[in-house]
């Protein structure tokens, strides 16, 4: 009987056309590879595009015309090392030892052992600083990987920020995020 149902399902799923797959976050989730071979059961890859995304004006494209999905961004500021390093932690999201619950929870200690996570700095010269993320492109909100390293540069600072997706599954539009993330790091400098 369970080979039956199984049959039966394999070949329901073999007769979908390209129009009738369904997309989540940029992946079809109705396409069927082989588990052995890798091979497409119920479509056709080269009609059928596997990976779509929404670009910022909320159009359907494939997901090679979205640009890179990692960048950065240089910026010299006047504002001082200091100030900037609070300006931009607080815009960005990124959390000190201090913002965890507390630093000796093995939950903190698990968040703080993350490899997105680091938090180093010399006050009045240099922060070295990365976590998660978060940007809204074309009304969807990402998750991102962010580092950001400021450093002193006479009476202002000099600030490199890059970042990539957490999520390599669900694609954004690289231009759209890069324009996204660098008015979001330069009101926090204003």
């Amino acid at each position: 009987m369970k080979r039956v149902l199984m049959t039966a399902g394999l070949l329901a799923l073999t007769g979908c056309a390209a129009q009738d797959h369904y997309y989540s976050q940029g992946v079809c989730v109705t396409c069927i590879n082989n588990p052995i071979t890798g091979e497409p059961v119920n479509y056709d890859p080269s009609e059928t595009p596997q990976r779509v995304a929404t670009n910022a004006q909320g159009g359907t494209v494939d997901v090679s015309n979205l640009g890179s999905q990692r960048g950065s961004v240089d910026i010299e500021s006047p504002v001082d090392v200091d100030t900037a390093y609070a300006r931009i932690k607080s815009s960005m999201g990124f959390r000190s030892p201090n913002d965890f619950e507390s630093p000796e929870s093995t939950t903190a200690k698990m968040q703080m052992g993350d490899a997105a996570w680091k938090h180093d700095r010399t006050p009045g010269a240099y922060y070295n600083l990365g976590d998660y993320g978060r940007q809204t492109v074309g009304g969807t909100r990402y998750s991102i990987l962010q580092r950001v390293q400021i450093e002193k540069s006479g009476a202002g600072s000099r600030i490199h920020y890059s970042w990539a997706p957490a999520d390599k599954r669900i694609p954004y539009d690289g231009a759209a995020m890069e324009d996204a993330l660098t008015q979001r790091l330069n009101a926090a400098l204003q």
